[in-house]
Protein backbone atom coordinates (compact mmCIF):
# COMPACT_ATOMS: atom_id res chain seq x y z
CA UNK A 1 0.00 0.00 0.00
CA UNK A 2 0.98 3.35 -0.38
CA UNK A 3 -0.32 4.84 2.87
CA UNK A 4 1.89 4.38 5.86
CA UNK A 5 1.24 3.90 9.77
CA UNK A 6 2.04 6.94 11.83
CA UNK A 7 1.65 8.01 15.38
CA UNK A 8 -1.80 8.31 16.68
CA UNK A 9 -2.85 11.59 17.10
CA UNK A 10 -2.29 13.20 13.34
CA UNK A 11 -4.32 15.82 12.21
CA UNK A 12 -8.04 15.50 11.57
CA UNK A 13 -10.31 17.36 8.94
CA UNK A 14 -12.92 18.53 10.87
CA UNK A 15 -12.68 22.08 9.70
CA UNK A 16 -13.28 20.77 5.83
CA UNK A 17 -16.43 18.11 7.28
CA UNK A 18 -18.15 20.73 8.80
CA UNK A 19 -18.96 23.05 5.97
CA UNK A 20 -19.14 20.42 3.37
CA UNK A 21 -21.57 18.43 4.89
CA UNK A 22 -23.83 21.81 4.84
CA UNK A 23 -23.82 21.52 1.07
CA UNK A 24 -24.63 18.11 0.59
CA UNK A 25 -20.94 16.88 0.17
CA UNK A 26 -18.34 14.98 2.05
CA UNK A 27 -14.39 14.77 2.19
CA UNK A 28 -13.42 13.08 -0.99
CA UNK A 29 -10.40 10.17 -1.35
CA UNK A 30 -8.07 10.87 -4.58
CA UNK A 31 -8.26 14.27 -4.93
CA UNK A 32 -5.54 16.30 -3.94
CA UNK A 33 -6.01 18.38 -0.49
CA UNK A 34 -5.30 21.51 -2.26
CA UNK A 35 -8.13 21.12 -4.41
CA UNK A 36 -10.57 19.71 -1.58
CA UNK A 37 -9.41 23.27 0.37
CA UNK A 38 -10.16 25.34 -2.16
CA UNK A 39 -13.65 24.40 -2.52
CA UNK A 40 -14.09 24.65 1.55
CA UNK A 41 -13.20 27.97 1.18
CA UNK A 42 -15.52 28.84 -1.69
CA UNK A 43 -18.41 27.45 0.54
CA UNK A 44 -17.48 29.31 3.45
CA UNK A 45 -16.37 33.00 1.09
CA UNK A 46 -19.39 32.81 -1.04
CA UNK A 47 -22.38 34.17 0.02
CA UNK A 48 -25.79 32.08 0.14
CA UNK A 49 -23.54 28.92 -1.39
CA UNK A 50 -25.73 26.76 -2.64
CA UNK A 51 -25.98 23.63 -5.33
CA UNK A 52 -25.36 25.30 -8.71
CA UNK A 53 -22.05 26.82 -6.65
CA UNK A 54 -21.16 23.38 -5.36
CA UNK A 55 -21.57 22.28 -9.24
CA UNK A 56 -19.11 24.88 -10.29
CA UNK A 57 -16.71 24.02 -7.64
CA UNK A 58 -16.42 19.91 -8.38
CA UNK A 59 -16.67 20.27 -12.07
CA UNK A 60 -12.51 20.51 -12.53
CA UNK A 61 -12.37 17.46 -9.85
CA UNK A 62 -14.13 14.77 -12.04
CA UNK A 63 -12.67 15.87 -15.54
CA UNK A 64 -13.16 13.43 -18.00
CA UNK A 65 -9.30 12.40 -18.07
CA UNK A 66 -9.66 11.77 -14.02
CA UNK A 67 -12.47 10.17 -14.71
CA UNK A 68 -10.69 7.36 -17.05
CA UNK A 69 -7.62 7.44 -15.11
CA UNK A 70 -10.16 6.19 -11.99
CA UNK A 71 -12.07 3.83 -13.76
CA UNK A 72 -9.06 2.04 -15.10
CA UNK A 73 -6.65 2.43 -12.14
CA UNK A 74 -8.48 2.65 -9.44
CA UNK A 75 -12.05 1.06 -9.96
CA UNK A 76 -10.90 -2.21 -12.21
CA UNK A 77 -8.25 -2.87 -9.92
CA UNK A 78 -10.13 -2.44 -6.60
CA UNK A 79 -11.32 -5.40 -4.46
CA UNK A 80 -15.54 -5.86 -4.73
CA UNK A 81 -14.99 -2.49 -7.23
CA UNK A 82 -13.98 -4.12 -9.67
CA UNK A 83 -17.09 -6.57 -10.20
CA UNK A 84 -18.60 -3.52 -11.32
CA UNK A 85 -15.24 -1.42 -13.23
CA UNK A 86 -18.22 -2.07 -16.73
CA UNK A 87 -20.94 -0.40 -14.93
CA UNK A 88 -19.24 2.37 -13.61
CA UNK A 89 -17.43 2.89 -16.80
CA UNK A 90 -20.52 3.03 -18.68
CA UNK A 91 -21.95 5.28 -16.19
CA UNK A 92 -19.05 7.58 -17.14
CA UNK A 93 -19.31 7.66 -20.36
CA UNK A 94 -23.01 8.72 -20.32
CA UNK A 95 -22.07 11.36 -18.18
CA UNK A 96 -19.66 12.88 -20.73
CA UNK A 97 -22.29 11.91 -23.24
CA UNK A 98 -24.93 14.34 -21.15
CA UNK A 99 -26.96 11.61 -20.55
CA UNK A 100 -27.03 12.27 -16.32
CA UNK A 101 -29.93 10.71 -16.06
CA UNK A 102 -29.06 7.24 -16.97
CA UNK A 103 -25.26 7.84 -15.27
CA UNK A 104 -26.79 8.09 -12.06
CA UNK A 105 -29.39 5.52 -12.20
CA UNK A 106 -26.60 3.02 -13.19
CA UNK A 107 -24.19 4.03 -10.34
CA UNK A 108 -27.05 3.87 -7.56
CA UNK A 109 -27.02 -0.11 -7.69
CA UNK A 110 -23.23 0.06 -7.70
CA UNK A 111 -23.16 1.53 -4.20
CA UNK A 112 -25.35 -0.88 -2.88
CA UNK A 113 -23.97 -3.70 -4.21
CA UNK A 114 -20.48 -2.90 -3.30
CA UNK A 115 -21.17 -1.69 0.23
CA UNK A 116 -23.02 -4.99 0.63
CA UNK A 117 -19.83 -6.66 -0.64
CA UNK A 118 -17.59 -4.78 1.19
CA UNK A 119 -19.32 -5.43 4.65
CA UNK A 120 -19.03 -9.25 4.13
CA UNK A 121 -15.76 -8.68 3.73
CA UNK A 122 -15.29 -6.48 6.71
CA UNK A 123 -16.91 -9.14 8.47
CA UNK A 124 -19.71 -6.82 9.17
CA UNK A 125 -23.59 -7.90 8.35
CA UNK A 126 -25.05 -6.98 5.06
CA UNK A 127 -27.97 -7.96 4.69
CA UNK A 128 -31.37 -6.26 5.19
CA UNK A 129 -31.50 -2.45 5.46
CA UNK A 130 -28.52 -0.90 3.74
CA UNK A 131 -28.25 1.99 6.88
CA UNK A 132 -27.32 -0.24 9.27
CA UNK A 133 -25.01 -2.16 6.52
CA UNK A 134 -23.03 0.92 6.00
CA UNK A 135 -22.90 2.25 9.34
CA UNK A 136 -21.55 -1.43 10.67
CA UNK A 137 -18.62 -1.11 7.24
CA UNK A 138 -17.95 2.56 8.30
CA UNK A 139 -17.06 1.66 11.68
CA UNK A 140 -15.38 -1.81 11.06
CA UNK A 141 -13.17 0.63 8.90
CA UNK A 142 -12.58 3.11 11.63
CA UNK A 143 -11.57 0.48 14.09
CA UNK A 144 -9.33 -1.12 11.57
CA UNK A 145 -7.57 1.99 10.96
CA UNK A 146 -7.47 2.70 14.31
CA UNK A 147 -5.69 -1.06 15.21
CA UNK A 148 -3.39 -0.74 12.42
CA UNK A 149 -2.52 2.98 12.00
CA UNK A 150 -3.24 3.34 8.46
CA UNK A 151 -2.15 6.85 7.17
CA UNK A 152 -2.72 9.95 8.99
CA UNK A 153 -5.38 8.56 11.35
CA UNK A 154 -6.80 11.34 12.40
CA UNK A 155 -7.37 12.22 8.46
CA UNK A 156 -9.10 8.76 7.48
CA UNK A 157 -11.15 8.85 10.53
CA UNK A 158 -12.49 12.73 9.24
CA UNK A 159 -12.89 11.21 5.64
CA UNK A 160 -15.12 8.17 7.03
CA UNK A 161 -17.46 10.47 9.10
CA UNK A 162 -17.84 13.01 6.63
CA UNK A 163 -19.08 9.98 4.13
CA UNK A 164 -21.37 8.58 7.02
CA UNK A 165 -22.47 12.13 7.39
CA UNK A 166 -23.23 12.21 3.63
CA UNK A 167 -24.71 9.12 3.37
CA UNK A 168 -27.46 9.31 6.06
CA UNK A 169 -28.44 12.98 5.70
CA UNK A 170 -28.52 13.35 1.76
CA UNK A 171 -28.32 9.97 -0.39
CA UNK A 172 -29.92 7.81 2.17
CA UNK A 173 -32.47 10.10 3.46
CA UNK A 174 -36.03 9.96 2.82
CA UNK A 175 -36.95 11.27 -0.54
CA UNK A 176 -39.60 13.51 0.81
CA UNK A 177 -37.49 15.43 3.31
CA UNK A 178 -34.25 15.73 1.02
CA UNK A 179 -33.07 18.67 2.02
CA UNK A 180 -31.11 20.38 -1.26
CA UNK A 181 -31.93 21.58 -4.91
CA UNK A 182 -30.17 19.25 -6.38
CA UNK A 183 -31.82 15.78 -5.14
CA UNK A 184 -29.40 13.31 -4.81
CA UNK A 185 -31.06 10.79 -3.31
CA UNK A 186 -31.36 7.02 -3.82
CA UNK A 187 -34.82 6.37 -2.54
CA UNK A 188 -36.19 9.12 -4.87
CA UNK A 189 -33.91 8.19 -7.60
CA UNK A 190 -33.83 4.15 -7.44
CA UNK A 191 -37.93 4.32 -6.77
CA UNK A 192 -39.31 6.76 -9.68
CA UNK A 193 -40.18 9.13 -6.87
CA UNK A 194 -38.23 11.82 -8.77
CA UNK A 195 -39.09 12.93 -12.62
CA UNK A 196 -36.82 13.65 -15.28
CA UNK A 197 -37.25 17.96 -13.96
CA UNK A 198 -36.20 16.65 -10.68
CA UNK A 199 -32.60 15.01 -11.07
CA UNK A 200 -30.01 14.73 -14.51
CA UNK A 201 -27.14 17.47 -13.66
CA UNK A 202 -23.57 17.18 -13.68
CA UNK A 203 -23.94 17.53 -9.65
CA UNK A 204 -25.86 14.05 -8.99
CA UNK A 205 -22.81 12.12 -10.95
CA UNK A 206 -20.46 14.39 -9.08
CA UNK A 207 -21.57 12.87 -5.71
CA UNK A 208 -22.78 9.30 -6.89
CA UNK A 209 -19.22 8.83 -8.71
CA UNK A 210 -17.53 10.39 -5.41
CA UNK A 211 -19.50 7.60 -3.49
CA UNK A 212 -18.04 4.73 -5.79
CA UNK A 213 -14.77 6.66 -5.16
CA UNK A 214 -15.64 6.37 -1.46
CA UNK A 215 -15.89 2.61 -1.87
CA UNK A 216 -13.08 2.34 -3.45
CA UNK A 217 -10.79 3.70 -0.96
CA UNK A 218 -12.75 1.67 1.62
CA UNK A 219 -11.93 -1.86 -0.44
CA UNK A 220 -8.06 -0.80 0.32
CA UNK A 221 -8.77 -1.61 3.92
CA UNK A 222 -9.26 -5.21 3.01
CA UNK A 223 -7.40 -5.78 -0.70
CA UNK A 224 -4.55 -2.85 -0.50
CA UNK A 225 -3.42 -0.44 -3.22
CA UNK A 226 -2.89 3.61 -3.53
CA UNK A 227 -4.73 6.01 -1.94
CA UNK A 228 -3.02 8.66 -4.17
CA UNK A 229 -5.47 9.84 -7.44
CA UNK A 230 -3.79 7.43 -10.49
CA UNK A 231 -1.54 9.16 -12.96
CA UNK A 232 -2.84 9.69 -16.92
CA UNK A 233 -1.53 7.18 -19.28
CA UNK A 234 -1.57 6.83 -22.86
CA UNK A 235 -4.60 4.97 -22.03
CA UNK A 236 -6.46 6.65 -20.35
CA UNK A 237 -5.95 9.77 -22.25
CA UNK A 238 -7.25 8.21 -25.26
CA UNK A 239 -10.67 6.72 -23.49
CA UNK A 240 -11.12 10.33 -22.53
CA UNK A 241 -10.50 11.56 -26.00
CA UNK A 242 -13.14 8.78 -27.65
CA UNK A 243 -15.69 9.89 -24.49
CA UNK A 244 -15.14 13.88 -25.83
CA UNK A 245 -14.91 12.80 -29.94
CA UNK A 246 -18.59 11.45 -29.13
CA UNK A 247 -19.86 14.17 -27.27
CA UNK A 248 -19.38 16.46 -29.86
CA UNK A 249 -20.55 14.25 -32.65
CA UNK A 250 -23.65 13.42 -30.41
CA UNK A 251 -24.01 17.68 -30.07
CA UNK A 252 -23.50 18.28 -33.58
CA UNK A 253 -25.86 15.51 -34.40
CA UNK A 254 -28.59 17.40 -32.13
CA UNK A 255 -27.54 21.00 -33.19
CA UNK A 256 -26.86 21.48 -29.89
CA UNK A 257 -23.42 23.35 -28.68
CA UNK A 258 -20.62 21.35 -26.35
CA UNK A 259 -20.13 23.24 -22.81
CA UNK A 260 -16.73 25.03 -22.95
CA UNK A 261 -14.77 23.10 -20.82
CA UNK A 262 -15.23 20.26 -22.38
CA UNK A 263 -14.19 21.43 -25.92
CA UNK A 264 -11.21 22.87 -23.98
CA UNK A 265 -10.51 19.44 -22.36
CA UNK A 266 -10.63 17.91 -25.93
CA UNK A 267 -8.05 19.99 -27.47
CA UNK A 268 -5.80 19.54 -24.81
CA UNK A 269 -6.32 15.74 -25.08
CA UNK A 270 -5.81 16.44 -28.59
CA UNK A 271 -3.09 18.13 -28.48
CA UNK A 272 -1.28 15.86 -25.42
CA UNK A 273 0.10 13.09 -27.23
CA UNK A 274 0.93 14.24 -30.75
CA UNK A 275 2.81 11.21 -31.74
CA UNK A 276 0.00 8.91 -31.34
CA UNK A 277 -2.56 11.30 -33.02
CA UNK A 278 -2.49 9.45 -35.83
CA UNK A 279 -3.11 5.88 -34.16
CA UNK A 280 -6.56 3.75 -34.99
CA UNK A 281 -8.27 4.60 -31.26
CA UNK A 282 -9.01 0.76 -31.14
CA UNK A 283 -5.14 0.47 -31.17
CA UNK A 284 -4.25 2.77 -28.50
CA UNK A 285 -6.44 2.37 -26.19
CA UNK A 286 -4.27 -1.06 -25.96
CA UNK A 287 -1.25 0.63 -24.85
Amino acid sequence: MDHQPVPPGSPALEHWAAPLTKVGWFIPPFVQMGAIDSVVKAVMTQPAFGQDDLERELAPLYRPISLAAMVRLRHAQAAVIEEYAVTIEEAIEAHILGLDHVAVAGLVPVIEGAARRLATRHGVASSGQLKPVLRGLIDACKSHAVTRQLGAVGEVLSMLESFRGFLETYLYAHSETYPLADRTNRHGIAHGAYADRDYGRPLNFYKTIAAVDFLTFVSTFIGGGSWFAPAFTPRTLFLARDWLEQRVARDVRLGRTTPKGLMIELAELRAAAPDLSGQPLDEALQL
